[in-house]
C-alpha cells in the first residue's frame, strides 16, 4: 500500500470516526485534521473538501466490499459480506444516508450493487432456456438495486433491528424466487 492510500485511509478513519457522534454537516476539515493528528495542509493535499472525501470513502470501501469479490466470490457470500460490514458500520452510514446535497451514499451503493445484480442474473440463467435481453437484464438490474438501497437504508436507520444474516438470506430468497418466476412465465429464447 502506498503512503498516499495509507493517509487517505487514515484521514478517511477519522471522518468515520467523527460521524459515529456528529452530522457530516458539523464536521470541519479541522475537525478531520485533528482527529487523526495530521496537518490541515495533509488533507488538502489528498482532497478538495470533505465532500469528495466522503465519496471516496463510499467508492473505496464500496469496492471493497463489492467490486474486488465479483470476479472470484459467489454472490450468494457478497451479500452476507455486505450485511456484516454494514451491520458493523452502521453507526457512521446512518449519518452517510442523510447527506444528499453532493456524494450521496445511495448513488454509490446503487451503481454497485446494479453491477453485482447483473452478474447474479447472468450466473442464475446459466444453462437455462431464458433469454433476457440486455435491456430488460439491466433493468431487472437497477430494480433491485433500488430496492437493495433502500432496504439497506430502513435497516440501518432502525438500528439494524434485523440479524445481518437474516436480511441476507431473505434478500438471497427473493433474487432465486424471481428467477423461478421467470421460468414460470416461459420467457423462452426466440
Amino acid at each position: 500500500m502506498t503512503n498516499s492510500l495509507i493517509t487517505k485511509k487514515i484521514i478517511a478513519s477519522s471522518l468515520k470516526n467523527l460521524m459515529e457522534t456528529k452530522s457530516f454537516h458539523e464536521i470541519s476539515v479541522s475537525d478531520i485534521m485533528q482527529s487523526c493528528q495530521m496537518r490541515r495542509q495533509t488533507f488538502y493535499y489528498h482532497f478538495v473538501d470533505k465532500y469528495e472525501l466522503l465519496g471516496w470513502i463510499y467508492k473505496e470501501e464500496t469496492k471493497e466490499n463489492i467490486e474486488d469479490f465479483l470476479d472470484y466470490e459467489k454472490w450468494e457470500n457478497i451479500f452476507d459480506l455486505l450485511m456484516d460490514y454494514f451491520y458493523e458500520n452502521q453507526r457512521f452510514y446512518r449519518r452517510a444516508f442523510k447527506v444528499t446535497d453532493q456524494n450521496s451514499f445511495n448513488q454509490y451503493l446503487f451503481e454497485h450493487t446494479k453491477n453485482l445484480y447483473i452478474k447474479i442474473i447472468d450466473e442464475l440463467l446459466t444453462d437455462k432456456p431464458i433469454h433476457i435481453s440486455e435491456a430488460n437484464k439491466n433493468m431487472v438490474a437497477s430494480f433491485y438495486s433500488h430496492g437493495f438501497v433502500g432496504t439497506i437504508k430502513d435497516w440501518i436507520e432502525h438500528h439494524c433491528s434485523i440479524q445481518p444474516s437474516v436480511l441476507s438470506s431473505l434478500i438471497k430468497e427473493m433474487i432465486r424466487n424471481q428467477l423461478l418466476l421467470l421460468e414460470q412465465t416461459g420467457n423462452k429464447p426466440k
